[in-house]
């Protein structure tokens, strides 16, 4: 199959998921994955550590391209399932607006959905459209900047009514370029939680790595993530690692279980801030090795070992982290590492 480059954008906002904030966040080169003929035996990331083998994105893509509705949507959880599909399929280098079932593509979606567009959703549709290339208005001249901008409420400094609204909004608005007021780092600093993590919920409930992952993404975006905050987040993350398996669960309150869209925000996270993935192996297993472990034989993503059937919503999640930690060229196998 043939992919195309995502348009004029692509490049810039890569970095701003581990797409391109991850190169404007942390200065990364853009990842170059190894060639599929090279791929066979086993990769080192330039940091060290298992990486992920070009082969792995191109078949999540794939997959991806099956679960298109007629409208041109990912069905998953909500409108914002289309948003992390396009944050996929940009990753794997594919523009979003070449992905059509019935004429339709996410692109033609998100901006057929411009009525009573939460903050949440606006700041996940403002960021696709980023990430891969395409004008941040409507053909009907809804201009997502603005939407987003208008959840802000400086009563409290939050944009939206959740902590992942919010975190959405400030790493959106970083990508178009946009001025964050710094009470929203400030309201979003106020609500890290004493075990270090963060909750979607306001009012709180527990914390949960998901929130807690782009929480740390949103902080960083903005120039917002103090080192203490980080130094009490990246303690709760080591929490909630499932034991022995190097993956992430949701939370320890639900369950101890690793699964593929909380280990892959958290990968995201993690390369935002620079940390050194192998540091964060438990028994000697790496956290790209679960993560790949999870890919189905179709390309797609389970959530869990024990529900092993292939999930949208995962799969939709588990782009920006296997862009975020792509094998490069010029590596050299190294035995004992993640191979393709």
């Amino acid at each position: 199959m043939t992919r195309t480059r995502a348009r004029h954008g692509f490049g810039r906002a890569l970095g701003i998921l581990a797409l391109g904030l991850l190169t404007m966040l942390i200065g990364a080169p853009a990842a170059t994955a190894v060639p599929p003929s090279t791929t066979h035996g086993t990769h080192t990331a330039s940091s060290g550590g298992p990486c992920t083998p070009r082969s792995a994105l191109d078949r999540l893509a794939d997959y991806i391209r099956t679960q298109q509705a007629p409208d041109g949507s990912f069905p998953g959880i909500g409108p914002g399932s289309t948003a992390d599909a396009v944050y996929s399929l940009a990753a794997a280098g594919v523009d979003p607006s070449t992905v059509t079932t019935n004429g339709n593509s996410p692109i033609d979606y998100i901006y057929s959905r411009t009525d009573d567009l939460d903050t949440g959703v606006a700041a996940r549709f403002l960021l696709a459209l980023i990430v891969s290339g395409h004008s941040t208005t409507a053909p009907n001249g809804i201009d997502f900047v603005r939407a987003v901008e208008s959840g802000y409420e400086p009563a409290t400094g939050l944009f939206g009514v959740n902590l992942t609204a919010h975190s959405y909004a400030m790493i959106a608005l970083r990508a178009a370029g946009r001025p964050v007021p710094s009470a929203a780092a400030d309201a979003l600093r106020a609500r890290q939680r004493a075990d270090g993590g963060w909750s979607h919920y306001v009012p709180a409930r527990n914390s949960d790595t998901n929130t807690t992952a782009v929480a740390l993404v949103a902080l960083r975006a903005v120039g917002g993530a103090h080192p203490d905050t980080v130094r009490r987040a990246l303690a709760y993350l080591r929490t909630q690692q499932a034991a022995g398996d190097g993956g992430f669960t949701f939370s320890t309150e639900y369950g101890t279980a690793s699964d593929t869209n909380s280990t892959a925000l958290v990968v995201v996270a993690l390369r935002v801030l620079g940390q050194d993935l192998a540091a964060w192996a438990q028994n000697g297993n790496h956290v790209v090795t679960r993560l790949l472990a999870f890919q189905n034989p179709s390309g797609a993503f389970r959530h869990t070992d024990e529900f092993p059937t292939d999930n949208p919503y995962a799969s939709y999640q588990a782009g920006p982290a296997l862009a975020a930690t792509l094998c490069r060229t010029g590596v050299t196998p190294n035995a004992g590492a993640m191979g393709s």
